[in-house]
């Protein structure tokens, strides 16, 4: 199996899976494969304020950061461009709500959200994103009826990597953080879900596996179902197999 354990740990010496009651999961990344079109937004802005973004490393320091974040480093890198933060929020807004059709779920995501919830589990979605691309999001992939918590980038006042959206969700959920299994692509997130008290598995959608496990992932997989075999409450034999088969 795809897996990297972070140093301090295997199952044995962290909080199991199967004791933890509750789900936190991010959305970009995570449940739905937003990353093309956050890269074209970022790329038709980048156009507009004077120079097009050419390479990689460019587009990947965005990846993780909540709005206001992402529009402060867009004003750092375009120091000419006269707009405030509140106006690049609202232009990138604009081009992922026009261009939201393009998205599509993460590959087994709504497999093992539907498997979760069925199994008992308690949902939170702890996202960096607006309220209005959340709720699109449900709305397009018919989300909302199994997620107990929500808290969007417009909830909070210091995004991830700082504790809060976490500590949040988990307050709205009534349960300790330390009760709650993190779902993270970024590292950001990863950080963000452990300074919390979660148990944080990354999923290797956005970052490579070493970067998760260094920001402190308890757990790297490569997919959902490398997740749902390791989650004895739904994991089926079939897991235990394939995982034999790969090993």
């Amino acid at each position: 199996m795809n897996e990297v354990s972070a140093p301090h740990g295997a199952f044995g010496k962290q909080p199991t899976i199967t004791r933890l009651s509750n789900i936190l999961f991010d959305m970009d990344g995570v449940l739905i494969n937003s990353e093309p079109l956050h890269e074209f937004t970022l790329l038709e802005l980048s156009s507009q304020f004077g120079r097009r973004f050419e390479n990689e490393s460019e587009l990947q320091q965005f990846k993780g950061l909540p709005e206001v974040s992402i529009a402060s480093l867009l004003k750092k890198i375009f120091p000419a461009v006269a707009l405030e933060n509140q106006e690049i929020t609202r232009l990138r807004l604009e081009q992922l709500l026009a261009n939201f059709h393009v998205v599509e779920m993460i590959e087994g995501a709504l497999e093992f959200v539907k498997r979760c919830k069925a199994s008992g589990f308690r949902l939170g979605l702890t996202t960096s994103a607006a309220r209005a691309i959340q709720q699109l999001a449900f709305e397009k992939f018919g989300l909302s009826k199994y997620f107990d918590a929500v808290v969007t980038g417009e909830d909070i006042q210091r995004g991830k990597p700082d504790p809060e959206p976490y500590l949040l969700t988990a307050a709205r959920l009534a349960q300790p953080a330390a009760a709650c299994m993190v779902i993270e692509d970024a590292v950001s997130g990863v950080i963000s879900g452990k300074a919390a008290g979660c148990f944080v598995v990354g999923i290797t959608t956005s970052f490579p596996a070493k970067d998760l496990a260094a920001a402190g992932a308890d757990l790297v997989l490569a997919s959902f179902g490398d997740l749902e075999c390791r989650m004895v409450d739904l994991a089926s034999r079939e897991c235990g197999k394939t995982a034999s088969a790969h090993n």
